[in-house]
């Protein structure tokens, strides 16, 4: 345990002892010989006393020089020392948002009792869904990410000024990788999928303390490679020391790590996809009076860029650049040969908007166009099609709710890692802004579909795509249908 939490242990059993001897720190001053400033310093978990300043406290407040010491708190605050012991707080990135733990610590020792039972629902609540650290990095980071609307003025005047002291419009892969040699120290070697087919979905390693050694995926498409070359880049521009040596990565150790992470990839992309073409690239496309996939196809090969890549960058672009700010991006997984989708990845803009994960085991709806460009793809790839991509555009619109939102969602394979295909989605909320900005919104051959959240919340009848009964409505239902009841049997009587 930290020095600032033995601190901060110490401050909540002073402060408990005091109170239960229903002394004030005046009261206490007089007794110990120990100031009212210093005291309050030593509830605040500001100041650990000396050994003999220890004893004269422990004397006033009626107890022993080994119980004031120790670590182990009272019954009443026993929660709130598990949660200090665990070092939860220090690990959850608090000052990112200038929140001060040990004000929260405060507040929470005020009223033991109910905090007790307000971190016990919290606690039980986190077991029974599983949550993890790493839910809450990932939480704090899209939430760091919705405030400024997903764009990074530092990270974007970076990339400006890279690119234009490397005079280049769109970085190549041999530019950048002798960059990284000559700049760097970087040494380049396939990774041996054959000796190690266990890493066949991991991208790249890195070994800094074997010179910069990067082990690259073999079977990496150009694109992702440019990604991973400009990624180190981005890296080494940040001077970011705490960063995952691993493309994709297993385990989070800090947020700081996820933190430097997003950065390094909000740069990259942004070293790859030149903001002032990219923006009239996308008036372009917007001003087209009908929906043309091959549009779509024309800018990732212009920029040799993935779709997820793409629609990542529109996150940025269009809130500061078009006024569209409410939007969100969704990433499915689907194993292929199985009807099983997951979101692996989601940012929502403005407000939390549908669709978004769902933690409760239900089954997303079948009418979303982000799972129908899935199923498509498993269809081609069935059929002897291969991995080409889908690429579909579709007006949502939401049962129960004025809600409708153009989306469109591109479907690979999601390779290096086999058997599983993704699709990435950008949902724009409709209304008469849109409209005017997007012009091929109005082009009669897009789709609306009804949808709704999942199978078990949707009141459709007769839907053709349900895969799971509506049980949620149906308990609704019949809560609404006993009330009415005993309304009814009220007046009757």
């Amino acid at each position: 345990m930290n020095s600032s939490n033995i601190k901060i242990i110490f401050g909540l059993k002073s402060k408990q002892k005091r109170v239960d001897l229903d002394l004030t720190l005046q009261t206490l001053s007089k007794k110990s010989g120990l100031s009212v400033s210093y005291l309050n310093e030593i509830e605040k978990g500001k100041k650990y006393p000396k050994p003999e300043k220890i004893t004269k406290l422990a004397y006033a407040l009626e107890t022993t020089y080994e119980e004031m010491v120790s670590l182990k708190l009272e019954k009443k605050l026993a929660l709130l020392g598990e949660i200090i012991q665990s070092n939860v707080l220090n690990e959850l990135p608090l000052e990112f948002f200038g929140v001060d733990s040990n004000k929260i610590l405060t507040i929470l020792s005020e009223a033991p009792k109910k905090v007790n039972a307000f971190l016990s629902t919290l606690l039980e609540l986190s077991r029974n869904n599983e949550l993890r650290n790493e839910h809450f990095y990932h939480t704090a980071l899209r939430s760091y990410q919705e405030l400024n609307f997903n764009y990074f003025k530092d990270l974007e005047k970076l990339a400006v000024e890279y690119r234009k002291e490397k005079d280049v419009s769109i970085m190549n892969e041999d530019e950048m990788k002798n960059v990284l040699q000559s700049e760097y120290g970087y040494i380049f070697q396939d990774l041996d999928l054959t000796q190690f087919p266990e890493l066949i979905s991991i991208r790249s390693i890195l070994y800094p303390e074997k010179g910069n050694l990067l082990l690259i995926n073999p079977n990496l498409s150009l694109a992702q490679r440019r990604f991973i070359f400009a990624r180190e880049l981005s890296f080494n521009l940040l001077d970011v020391k705490v960063r995952p040596l691993t493309f994709s990565y297993n385990r989070i150790r800090s947020f700081d790590e996820l933190h430097n992470n997003f950065r390094a990839s909000y740069l990259s992309v942004s070293l790859l996809i030149d903001e002032a073409r990219f923006i009239d690239d996308i008036k372009d496309f917007f001003q087209t009076k009908k929906f043309d996939s091959k549009r779509i196809d024309k800018i990732l090969a212009e920029y040799q860029i993935t779709p997820e890549m793409l629609l990542h960058r529109l996150t940025s672009i269009l809130p500061k650049f078009f006024g569209i700010r409410s939007l969100f991006f969704l990433r499915f997984n689907n194993p292929r040969q199985e009807d099983y989708f997951s979101i692996s990845k989601e940012l929502h803009l403005s407000k939390k908007h549908n669709p978004h994960g769902n933690r409760l085991g239900e089954h997303y709806c079948r009418r979303w166009v982000a799972l129908g460009v899935l199923k498509e793809l498993n269809k081609n790839q069935k059929s002897g099609k291969g991995n080409k991509l889908v690429i579909r555009a579709q007006v949502s619109k939401y049962i129960g709710s004025e809600n409708e939102y153009l989306c469109i969602s591109i479907a690979r394979h999601m390779g290096p890692t086999p058997n599983v295909n993704s699709s990435v989605t950008l949902g724009l909320l409709v209304n008469k802004d849109l409209r005017k900005k997007v012009t091929f919104l109005n082009d009669l051959s897009i789709k609306t579909r009804e949808v709704n959240s999942t199978c078990e919340r949707c009141p459709a009848e007769n839907c053709k795509d349900r895969v799971a009964e509506s049980f949620v409505i149906n308990n609704l239902n019949a809560k609404e249908k006993v009330k009415g009841a005993l309304s009814n049997l009220e007046s009757s009587l």
